[in-house]
């Protein structure tokens, strides 16, 4: 890790109240890891959100002005000022990941199979996309089997611009139909077949992921968490895979720093269902997989504590860093 910067971590609860094993007071929901490996906890944040933060962009401008969700609302961070603006977008459940697409902020409203774009010069909601218009009108297979129902949903977690210029989203059902069975009063949801859709083609691209996070944009290839298979995936631009790497956890959240050719990547702690439902993953604890992206290998790990699950991994300049520790 450069001296100049630090590793932001955002983590939070478990969103399942039956994953949960501490309470919401003992979440630290933003850290810092520092170039020693020490970590310091952003008081300021400790208290907000239901089960914690989501998410966090960076103004193009201006990186001491940074856009933080929750899991129902985004705030604009005047960090010059010590200053936060709640940017009042209605109707957002479960907000994933939001991302800067030219002057647009994108927020994935997962809840709502939603996209929603809010223009960062105008200071208004210029697009809300409902996701059902790209909806496959094919059947799924195992949609007529005993006790299966469809809902229309893609599960969309991210919003992203390819290399192509276009608009994608990545979702958990390319379809947009998941399938969900009822086995002994429990309702059983199918991960579906997962990958990415061009919003501005309608073109799907199935991956055969489980439960996809976090497309980030790396030497000209696509990097992609393939979390359910506990993989994380190495795609080139007309998403052919070319490397798979072993997480042996759920990954969601990373951020790659070219100074050093590494790629900081978020694994979150195996909650216990995961394990029966997802075969083929580890007993691990929450980290930060340090990856080296030349040869795709996985040089080093930093557990972070006093949260159940890391939601993004993000590296900042140490200035933008000591800001966010003076808040108050």
């Amino acid at each position: 890790m450069p001296k100049n910067k630090m590793i932001m971590v955002i983590g939070s609860l478990n969103a399942n109240p039956a994953d949960r094993e501490i309470s919401r007071e003992d979440i630290r929901s933003v850290q810092l890891i520092h170039p020693n490996r020490e970590i310091s906890e952003v008081s300021f944040f400790h208290s907000w959100g239901e089960l914690g933060m989501s998410s966090m962009a960076v103004h193009p401008d201006d990186k001491m002005k940074l856009y933080f969700a929750t899991s129902s609302q985004v705030f604009l961070f005047n960090l010059h000022a010590n200053e936060q603006t709640d940017l009042q977008i209605p109707n957002l459940t479960d907000v994933h990941e939001i991302s800067m697409v030219g002057d647009e902020l994108w927020i994935s409203n997962t809840k709502h199979d939603e996209i929603v774009a809010y223009h960062i010069r105008e200071n208004r909601v210029s697009r809300r996309i409902d996701l059902s218009d790209f909806a496959s009108s094919t059947p799924e297979e195992g949609e007529g089997g005993e006790g299966v129902e469809v809902v229309d949903k893609f599960h969309c977690n991210l919003i992203f611009q390819g290399y192509d210029g276009h608009l994608y989203i990545l979702v958990h059902h390319t379809s947009g139909r998941q399938l969900i069975k009822r086995i002994a009063q429990k309702f059983i949801k199918s991960q579906g077949n997962g990958g990415v859709v061009n919003i501005d083609t309608k073109k799907r691209y199935p991956l055969n992921f489980k439960a996809p996070h976090s497309v980030r944009r790396i030497n000209g290839e696509y990097w992609v968490f393939d979390s359910g298979h506990f993989e994380l995936k190495v795609f080139d631009q007309q998403w052919k895979l070319k490397k798979s790497i072993n997480t042996k956890g759920f990954g969601r959240g990373g951020e790659y720093q070219p100074e050093t050719g590494l790629y900081y990547a978020g694994v979150s702690a195996t909650r216990k269902r995961y394990l029966g439902l997802f075969p083929g993953g580890d007993s691990v604890p929450n980290m930060v997989q340090v990856v080296k992206a030349a040869d795709y290998k996985i040089e080093e790990t930093i557990m972070i504590p006093n949260i159940e699950q890391i939601n993004n991994v993000y590296c900042i300049d140490n200035d933008v860093a000591n800001k966010l520790l003076q808040m108050v």
